[in-house]
C-alpha cells in the first residue's frame, strides 16, 4: 500500500554529493571495528549503492556496483571478486524491485532492504565457502538486520542536500 503522505520534489544531485558519500562509505567500512561488534557492522557501501540505484539508476547502476566491488575486494585482501559479484547482483536486484521499493514508506522498504542485504551476505559467504574457506557463522547475517534497520537514517541523510532551498545569487542592485 503506498504511503499516504506527501511526496516532496528533490533538487538534482550533484557529482560531489556522490563522490562524498561513497567516500564516506569506504571510510565506515574500513574502520576496524571490535571484534564483537563486527558481526552488526553493515556493508556501508553496499547500502549506499542500493540507495543510489534506487533513485539514481541512470548514473549509478550495475557498472559502478562492480567497480566499488573491486575496489572493495582490493581493499579487503579477501576472495578476489566476492563483493563485485555481490554488489553486482544485489545492483540488478534493486534495479529490478525499484519501482516498487519506492511506492512504499523507507520502513517498508527496509524490509527490501534486508533481503537484499541477506542475498549480498549469502553470495560472499557462498563464494569463500567454494574458495575453501570455513564458513564464518550465522552471527555474519545479523550484519542484514543493522543495515536494514539503518536504511530510514541513510534515506533521510542522504537526501538533505537535495531538500536544501537553492543558494540565491543577487546583483548587487536586485532586489525581490
Amino acid at each position: 500500500m503506498p504511503s499516504m503522505e506527501p511526496r516532496q520534489i528533490l533538487r538534482p544531485v550533484r557529482s560531489i554529493w556522490l563522490l562524498l558519500s561513497f567516500i564516506c562509505a569506504y571510510t565506515l567500512n574500513f574502520i576496524p571495528w571490535d571484534n564483537r561488534q563486527v558481526t552488526f557492522q553493515p556493508d556501508f557501501v553496499l547500502l549506499l549503492l542500493l540507495y543510489w540505484c534506487t533513485h539514481l539508476p541512470g548514473r549509478i547502476s550495475i557498472g559502478t556496483a562492480f567497480v566499488c566491488g573491486i575496489v572493495m575486494d582490493i581493499a579487503d585482501a579477501n576472495v578476489f571478486g566476492q563483493h563485485a559479484l555481490a554488489y553486482v547482483l544485489t545492483a540488478f536486484l534493486v534495479l529490478q524491485l525499484r519501482r516498487r521499493m519506492l511506492m512504499h514508506s523507507l520502513w517498508q522498504q527496509s524490509v527490501h532492504v534486508f533481503g537484499l542485504l541477506f542475498v549480498a551476505q549469502l553470495c560472499m559467504t557462498l563464494t569463500r565457502l567454494l574458495g575453501g574457506a570455513q564458513f564464518i557463522g550465522v552471527g555474519y547475517f545479523v550484519a542484514a538486520l543493522t543495515g536494514a534497520l539503518l536504511w530510514p537514517a541513510v534515506s533521510h541523510m542522504l537526501q538533505v542536500p537535495q531538500r536544501l532551498p537553492p543558494i540565491a545569487k543577487y546583483e548587487a542592485g536586485h532586489t525581490s
